[in-house]
């Protein structure tokens, strides 16, 4: 038979008053509508420790000791990516003791260490590390005004339905096919449009459409016919060209269409999508073009033009501002991947 819970401490304080008055336990059972073991207990109790709070009981005894807790510790931090069956497996068949896997996960919570989905971040060399810090210093004191001579560029792929990734559902059991917890797929996936574009801190810059494979030559066609026209009429003259280090971008015949433009570019770290505010202007065009459900691939360009053209300068001033704190960050963590 399980035990009944214990009475509160304000109910204890009442029957021991009202013992002290000298009223007869049954009589103060009825009034607090309890057991006469449970007023006697309290009683009990309070003469024993002078309190109305139960005892600190022992519990059941721990099946790991503190070495054996140093163990499930160090297995742990020696690979983050070890599940607690594993490290359960490893303490049994190498130190003889045997423990279930959710009390090696209770251990590890109490040092500190919960599981979590981990976040994905592009592999960063130590080469790659030392020349993201090298640019974060050597730009953590750029004011607002340096940096708004900065023109951001990069290429973006957006698709008709969905996305590349995995998409998650809530769903009850048995809805696995119900039409509104599946994902519409068509042949050939509903296609893509790939398109270049630009922006500044005074707002967005042109967006080109990118048609077939994107090679140096096409890349470098969209540099003659859509980025120069744009500089002469809207960027400063002293102004920077920023993209990444895609094969394309670093080819022969696109270094040498910037030298003889005199074009001047931020000589930028690889595998730095913290540091490109652009991703971010690319995923709030994203979220905004799906909302649209074009029908098709010209209607899904025209959606992703109008949405680029209406991107508040607001924002755009925002993420260049961000770019100091962005270099901080990847100081602070010693070149390694940041939040942003």
């Amino acid at each position: 038979m399980p035990k009944r819970p214990s009475i509160s401490p304000t109910r204890r304080a009442r029957i021991v008053e009202l013992r002290r008055q000298k009223f007869k336990y049954s009589d103060i059972a009825v009034v607090e509508n309890c057991s006469l073991t449970a007023c006697k207990n309290a009683v009990k109790l309070y003469t024993a420790t002078g309190q109305y709070v139960d005892r600190k009981r022992c519990g059941r005894p721990r099946k790991t000791n503190r070495r054996q807790e140093r163990v499930i510790k160090r297995l742990e931090l020696t690979d983050r990516f070890t599940t607690s069956r594993v490290i359960s497996n490893e303490l049994r068949l190498n130190h003889g003791v045997i423990i279930d896997s959710r009390t090696v996960r209770r251990r590890l919570n109490h040092f500190g260490l919960f599981g979590r989905v981990a976040k994905k971040k592009p592999l960063i060399s130590r080469r790659n590390r030392l020349r993201r810090l090298e640019f974060a210093r050597d730009h953590l004191n750029w004011t607002v005004e340096q940096w708004a001579q900065v023109t951001w560029s990069d290429e973006k792929k957006f698709n008709r339905f969905g996305n590349d990734g995995a998409g998650y559902v809530w769903r009850k059991k048995g809805e696995a096919l119900a039409p509104q917890c599946i994902r519409p797929t068509v042949k050939g996936g509903g296609g893509s449009v790939m398109v270049w574009a630009c922006f500044s801190r005074s707002g967005p810059g042109p967006i080109h459409r990118i048609n077939g494979i994107m090679d140096a030559h096409v890349y470098r066609d969209i540099l003659t016919n859509v980025l120069l026209p744009h500089s002469e009429e809207n960027l400063p003259l002293s102004w920077k060209f920023q993209q990444d280090n895609d094969p394309k971008h670093t080819s022969r015949i696109v270094r040498e269409w910037f030298t003889d433009n005199q074009i001047n570019i931020i000589n930028w770290p690889s595998q730095s999508p913290d540091l490109n505010i652009i991703e971010n202007l690319w995923a709030l065009c994203d979220r905004n073009v799906k909302k649209k459900k074009p029908k098709n691939l010209h209607e899904l360009f025209d959606n992703i033009a109008d949405c680029w053209a209406n991107m508040s300068p607001v924002i755009c001033a925002k993420l260049v501002d961000s770019m100091q704190r962005r270099c901080q960050a990847v100081i602070n963590n010693f070149g390694y991947p940041t939040r942003y």
